[in-house]
């Protein structure tokens, strides 16, 4: 199957989908499910949830306060060796050329050094910030399975997929509501220890 032909695929389902009758747990005649149950549609956008939820927002606060600290720290260090690679340079015509070499050596390391670290804060940041996030996306799974399970919901589908939905369909709200509830902050650990 080539890449074209599961695109047109992928359009034909959707087009489909959007014609097909939908149905919330609000509406009178749901669908009928082959297995004999009723099937209940929804939409939601997990994106403008996470956007919108406390939990986010404060991850979000607090890694900037965090990045602000750390760029402060490296700019610090940056002008540091600025200053030292003037000093370097003013004392180029002073020196022996064995001294010369060796005072570039140090400040070769000492840049090095200042790339790593700055490396490793990144990895640190990315680290806590993943593990932060994750805290909110277990407790989003467990409020979708929560709203999907009390609405009687076969299937929920990602808003931004949806050509077209009654907005009665959208959970998103609910999701949201719910989530802020549970989990309206995350502390996030500090990178810098």
């Amino acid at each position: 199957m080539t890449l074209k032909s599961i695109a047109f695929s992928c359009a034909v389902l959707l087009g489909a989908l959007s014609f097909a009758p939908v149905v919330s747990a609000q509406d009178a005649a749901p669908n009928e499910d082959p297995r004999g149950g009723v099937v209940y549609w929804a939409i939601l956008d997990t994106d403008g949830v996470f956007a919108e939820s406390k939990a986010m927002k404060d991850i979000h606060e607090q890694m900037a306060k965090y990045q602000a600290e750390i760029q402060a720290v490296i700019d610090k260090e940056k002008d540091a060796v600025q200053k030292e690679e003037e000093e370097l340079m003013r004392k180029r015509n002073l020196l022996a050329p064995e001294v010369l070499a060796e005072e570039r050596k140090k400040f070769q390391d000492r840049i090095v050094g200042l790339q790593r670290r700055v490396q490793e804060t990144n990895l640190k940041l990315n680290q806590v910030r993943a593990e932060a996030t994750e805290k909110v996306t277990d407790v989003y799974r467990s409020v979708v399975a929560d709203v999907v399970k009390i609405n009687q919901i076969s299937m929920v589908f990602q808003k931004a997929q949806v050509v077209y939905a009654d907005p009665k369909l959208d959970i998103s709200a609910i999701v949201l509501q719910d989530l802020d509830a549970r989990l309206p902050s995350v502390q996030v650990a500090n990178p810098n220890k």
